[in-house]
């Protein structure tokens, strides 16, 4: 069952507009598939919530095809963060952030456990906000129960050309006109890249900020297991980025850390092109996360 939500009659600019969705037992991305039906846990007191993070360029439809992956066993809640607030006024993902964990409460899912799904860069940057929060001193959310998350093609360093060129096939555009946009593109983000540095002199040192992806999810205070999806033809993030945050996040901070890597598929297009074996990759991380209950220390020890 899908239902869409505003959070606000009045939309501002940091109000969010999202799809959540309930299970449908008995449904799945391919009713003849039983090897799925091992990962719908017979018993479970709560469904597993999913928030799906989407990706810049990605549009609901795109989103809502992840519902599948998830959708006999768990609530999955959709949201696209803004690029016009993560590029232009990324101040305002703080307050995403904290307005996407109220849906927790809003909808009583406090008890039930919580799994990130995130994609790209975009995707990513409102994780990092949201896990800035949780491990905040004295934040109202520290009983959340997270348990995961599954990173989708990112993180990648900053790299304005790969950048670009991901805005570029975003926009739509084909042959000729993409490489207009894409040149476009690059004088916009070089033009943006300015404008952030300048408001971020005058801003406080932990304000959310674009160009720090890489390094805040390489040095992220939560210690809940992670599932890093990634590609050998990935033309916006190499995969030699995303191997070393998985290799430094589990000998550093000894995180549970797993790894699902394709020959062939494009950016954010892993589960296109190979739609059984992410399906059951993302169903057995769940499952792994879940069976580990309380046994593992899911954040780094912070003041109260």
């Amino acid at each position: 069952m899908l239902m869409n939500y505003l959070a606000d009659e009045n939309m501002e600019d940091d109000d969010i507009e999202y799809d959540i969705t309930f299970p449908s037992p008995g449904v799945g991305i391919d009713d003849s598939d039983e090897e799925l039906d091992e990962y719908v846990i017979e018993g479970e007191s709560k469904e597993p919530v999913v928030f799906l993070i989407g990706w810049a360029g990605c549009q609901p439809k795109h989103l809502a095809k992840y519902c599948k992956i998830y959708e006999k066993r768990c609530i999955t809640i959709q949201y696209i963060p803004p690029t016009d607030v993560s590029y232009i006024n990324p101040k305002l993902m703080t307050s995403l952030a904290t307005k996407l964990l109220d849906l927790i409460k809003d909808f009583n899912l406090e008890a039930n456990p919580i799994f990130f799904h995130i994609f790209s860069n975009n995707g990513s940057f409102m994780y990092t906000e949201i896990t800035k929060v949780l491990t905040s001193p004295g934040n109202k959310y520290k009983n959340l129960q997270v348990k995961g998350v599954i990173i989708d093609s990112a993180p990648g360093k900053r790299r304005v050309l790969r950048a670009a060129w991901a805005f570029a096939i975003a926009s739509g555009q084909r042959g000729f006109a993409r490489y207009v946009a894409y040149i476009g593109m690059i004088f916009y983000l070089l033009f943006l890249r300015v404008c952030l540095y300048f408001k971020m002199f005058f801003q406080a040192s932990g304000s959310a900020n674009p160009h720090r992806v890489y390094e805040d999810i390489m040095e992220d205070k939560t210690r809940w297991p992670q599932l890093f999806i990634f590609s050998n033809a990935d033309k916006i993030i190499p995969p030699s980025d995303i191997i070393e945050i998985a290799e430094y996040r589990k000998e550093e901070f000894g995180v549970l850390v797993e790894t699902l890597r394709y020959e062939d598929s494009d950016h954010v297009a892993h589960f296109k092109d190979h739609p059984e074996s992410y399906t059951v990759q993302c169903n057995a991380f769940l499952d792994t996360c879940l069976k580990l209950g309380s046994d593992i220390d899911c954040l780094e020890d912070v003041d109260q």
